[in-house]
């Protein structure tokens, strides 16, 4: 396959048409096979297989995929057919690329993903000390607890078992059937198979209980730190609203308390809801 060329205005012809310039930038074409089929799956699709495999690869239930095209092999499909691709974790596809373990194996495990054995799929975070926990514009260290309701602490912060251990964090983002969307315990983050879709790209996680917007958004700063970008959940009479511009608002029986950008340290509860 040859490499083509494409060109596109640079930052001179936006402030300047008189004075515009073009630049040529050299890139790879994107990879299709024999029959011309693109190597991108399309987004529709991609959800459906998200779907149908639990979220999470379909051997060890590993939520950090990739999409492998088991029957018949990519280089051999003339269409992308949700049925005969799965999820796979990088270290399962590699065993498969590998010729280590066998398309029959991925087959049958396709049929009964493990996610959906266990109710769940998951992966870990990577955090050393220090720790820093942002939720939205506001950052929080050596907190103790962030938000707590009546003696269930929703989002905490452990300090480490050992002296060279990690710091512990633990959470609970409940989606609207008051079961959680996305739990963390002791740095271990599990999202059941029953969620409308979870996407994972780069370093940032999207939970959507329905089709309208992603319930919760987050981002690791590994090793020190995890964002909370935005966040739309209610238990009872009780909500947490994290916003895409970085306001946070919790809500208690209508009462309405506006958290402003802060930066807190040291403090065992800053939210204790009755």
């Amino acid at each position: 396959m040859g490499t083509v060329y494409i060109t596109y205005p640079t930052g001179a012809d936006i402030e300047d048409d008189v004075c515009a310039t073009r630049a040529s930038v050299k890139v790879s074409s994107i990879p299709k096979n024999i029959y011309g089929l693109d190597r991108n799956i399309p987004e529709s699709i991609r959800r459906q297989i998200r779907q149908d495999c639990g979220f999470g690869c379909v051997v060890c239930g590993c939520a950090v995929v990739q999409y492998e095209h088991i029957d018949p092999p990519f280089s051999e499909a003339t269409a992308h057919e949700p049925d005969k691709i799965a999820l796979l974790c990088g270290s399962c596809h590699d065993r498969v690329t590998r010729g280590i373990w066998s398309k029959d194996k991925i087959l049958g495990a396709r049929r009964t993903p493990k996610t959906f054995k266990q109710g769940f799929t998951k992966d870990a975070f990577d955090f050393t000390v220090p720790f820093e926990l942002f939720v939205g514009d506001n950052s929080f260290k050596d907190v103790r607890c962030v938000v707590r309701k009546d003696n269930d602490e929703w989002l905490s912060i452990e300090p480490p078992e050992a002296p060279e251990g990690p710091p512990r964090l633990n959470a609970k983002f409940f989606a609207p059937n008051g079961e959680p969307a996305l739990e963390i315990c002791q740095n271990e983050w599990r999202c059941p198979t029953d969620l409308w879709d979870l996407k994972i790209f780069g370093p940032q996680i999207e939970v959507w209980t329905a089709r309208r917007n992603p319930m919760l958004r987050l981002k690791a700063q590994p090793p020190h730190g995890l964002q909370i970008l935005s966040l739309d959940m209610q238990l009872g009479d009780a909500g947490v609203l994290v916003s895409p511009t970085g306001a946070v608002r919790l809500t208690v029986a209508g009462t309405v308390i506006e958290m402003k950008a802060s930066d807190v340290n040291v403090a065992d509860a800053i939210f204790s809801l009755p």
